[in-house]
This record gives C-alpha cells, structure tokens and sequence, in this order.
C-alpha cells in the first residue's frame, strides 16, 4: 500500500484484504502516512499519531480476535476488522488538525471515522456491528464506536452527517432534546434497528431516582400512581414527557449529554398551604376570605374555611354578616403539564354561621361554597405558580373561572 509505511507482520495480516485497503484508500481524505505495525497494544489496535498498531491477536489462529465487542450481530471476522482498523485510522488522521483531545475515546470522531471508513468499503459492514453496539447499550461515552449510528441518524433526519461533525469541531453543541431526538430514532427498531439484519435489543428499563451517564439513553418506567407526577432533571438530560398523568403506567425515553443527568419524582402540583385571595369568573370579580388550599405531596387535598366567604365585590353585606367554616377534603391529581385534577372533595361537614352576636349556625350542604368546593371536580385546572403566588383557570358550573392564591 503505497499510503502506508507496513511491517512484514502486518503485510501478511493485511495481504487477503489489500486490494480492497487500497482502492478505499484512494478514497479517503488527505491524511499524513500511517505506519503500520502488529504488536501487543490495549483493544484490537492502537493509534498514537501516525503509528497504528494491530493487536497480535489479529493475527490468529482464531477467526475473530478474542477483544471483539458482543452485540447482536455475528463478530467480524479478523481480517475484516483489521482493514477497517487501517481504514478508520487514515479517516482520524484527517481529523487530527481540527481536534485536539484523543479522538479515538470520543464519540463523535470515533463514529465519523467509522461512518467515512464504511462508506468507502461498504463490503466491510463496519458501521452494522456498531449501529448494533449503540443500540445495545445506549451509552455512546462508554462505548465511542457505538457513535456512528449519531451520524447515521443525522442523515435520517436529512442533515449531511460530516457538516454536522464540522460543526461540532468548531465548537458546536449537542442539546439535550436533539440527543433525545437522535435516541429515539437510534433505539427504534424502524429507525437504526432497520439497518441491520437481526433484531437488537436495547437497554433494560430503570426506574426513578436514577442516574444517567453522559451520552446516554435509557427506556425510563413509571408505574401507575394515583397521584401521577413530574419527572425532575438535575444536569444535561431531557425526557420524552416529563408529566406523568395519574393512573397511567408508561415507559419513556430519557437522554443525558454531556455531564451526565441525575432524575428523580416530584409531586407534579403546588404542593404547600395557599390561601384564596380573590377569584373572577361569570363577568364578575369576586372576593374571598378565610379559604386556604392544603396540597399534601402524596396527592392528599385539605381545604380549611375559617368564617370564609366568596362572592361579588358587591357583596360585602353579606360578607359582614355570615361566613362558613369546616374542613373539606379530597384528592388532586397531575392531569398533563401544569395541570391538575380533583376528586373525591367531601364538603358535608361545613356550616354557615352568622358572624355577629346571633351566631347562628347550619349546614352548608346544598348550597353556598360548599357547592363552589365540590365544583373543583368539573374539569381540569391549569395552574401557575410564582414567587409566593398560585393561580388556577378551569371551569366551574359551566364558566370559565380564575382563582387566586397567595402564600
């Protein structure tokens, strides 16, 4: 190979597959010479600058060298391998003037390298084994070669995968929804799944807390809750859904970038003691006194009426006059993103009551806010929380209401 600068070990290692080196070579972009040796090294080979060192283990007696990593595919025979070993170190040697770190450990020039060497020598089926090894093992930082099937995914979405790693080498970035993106389409048996001839399979299912590795995907499973909840990222990671609606199981993907991402639950609610302070719905502004919203973390709702009253700002005679007291409970549940729902409030045990000298006293049950109360349940509310402020929007007797809160 007139490119390469070769030992006696390596031309008879290499000779069954030197034809096809050269022409693939021809194709490849302009690197330096590489000088290429079979010795002992880390791994099936070795690359230090221009010195490419084949791992004596290609030499045999085996068919395979004994480092091939396990995925669903068949492993590639030694020869095989060793061209495409020759081939990827040219393609690296043609980054090297752009990236400083050591390409050969990051999966971004490691699956470029992969995915220029299998172009050129498509007969090879390098990028098969490790499209199959990112699939298996969702974990590109672990697994650098697995990279490859980042640019084949690239090219799916209809990007030109080599702009792409240009891009990165010029300081680009990854966010975590496009490696979210990219997993997906990777992990999918119609996506990445379909180019290669057997079935893979991907990753088992964590569970919350979990930590993520940078790089990575994992399937996430959330069992059925009767409360639901909100799936918390701490670090550079995305989720396909980070609400999870109450009674629902369901298995989705989570992704982490660099740095990695720690995910755990959170309720999903404004969990804490609100107080109401006033309300506008059916054309009106209302007013409001001695309501407080209770939400417990465990999905738990109390509801204390302390001589309250709700009503038109008109209303204020009657404010003066009766208020009703009693504890109301119930549930709320996470209904999708910043939405809740309620059920099961119970308002039998309220009274209205006057608020001078006669202190009279009886059931709210039939009417007043104890109706307004047990309303919650008609529909879903969208709430939004802020610096030590809450306000729901949802509708109640078939109108469309606004309540607000304060710590």
């Amino acid at each position: 190979m007139k490119h390469a600068d070769i030992d006696a070990r390596a031309k008879a290692l290499l000779a069954p597959v030197a034809p096809l080196i050269e022409y693939s070579m021809e194709q490849l972009p302009t690197a330096p010479p590489l000088r290429i040796r079979v010795g002992e090294c880390e791994g099936i080979s070795e690359l230090e600058g221009v010195n490419l060192t084949l791992s004596s283990g290609l030499e045999g007696p085996e068919v395979h060298h004994p480092d091939e990593p396990e995925t669903s595919l068949p492993p590639l025979d030694r020869w095989r391998r060793a061209a495409g070993c020759v081939l990827e170190a040219v393609a690296t040697l043609s980054f090297s003037k752009h990236v400083r770190r050591n390409p050969e450990s990051d999966w971004r020039w490691r699956g470029a390298a992969i995915f220029v060497a299998d172009t050129v020598a498509p007969d090879l089926n390098l990028a098969q084994h490790d499209i199959a090894l990112a699939i298996n093992t969702g974990n590109l930082a672990a697994n650098p070669r697995g990279g490859v099937a980042v640019l084949h995914a690239w090219r799916a979405q209809g990007h030109d995968p080599m702009q792409r790693v240009q891009y990165l080498v010029g300081g680009g970035v990854i966010s975590a929804t496009e490696w979210l993106t990219l997993g997906r389409w990777i992990l999918d048996p119609e996506g990445a799944g379909a180019k290669l001839p057997v079935h893979c399979l991907r990753p088992a299912a964590v569970v919350l807390p979990h930590h993520l590795e940078a790089w990575s995907w994992r399937p996430l499973r959330i069992d059925a809750h009767p409360r639901g909840g909100q799936i918390h990222m701490d670090g550079e990671g995305a989720v396909e859904d980070q609400w999870v609606v109450a009674g629902a199981p369901v298995t989705m993907l989570a992704a982490a970038t660099n740095g990695g991402c720690d995910l755990s639950a959170y309720p999903g609610g404004p969990v804490g003691t609100w107080e109401v302070a006033s309300a506008q719905g059916f054309g009106q502004v209302m007013g409001a006194r001695g309501i407080t919203f209770s939400f417990k973390a465990s999905g738990a709702l109390e509801i204390i009426l302390a001589d309250a009253f709700v009503g038109p700002l008109a209303a204020v005679t009657v404010a003066g006059e009766v208020g009703t007291s009693g504890v109301v409970w119930g549930r709320w549940k996470v209904a999708g993103a910043n939405q809740m729902g309620f059920e099961g409030i119970a308002s039998q045990s309220l009274t209205m009551h006057g608020r001078k000298t006669d202190r009279f006293m009886v059931p709210a049950k039939g009417f007043g806010i104890g109706e307004w109360l047990k309303a919650l349940e008609d529909g879903v509310w969208h709430w939004d929380e802020g610096a030590n402020r809450l306000v729901m929007r949802g509708m109640m007797m078939g109108g469309a209401i606004e309540v607000r809160l304060k710590k």
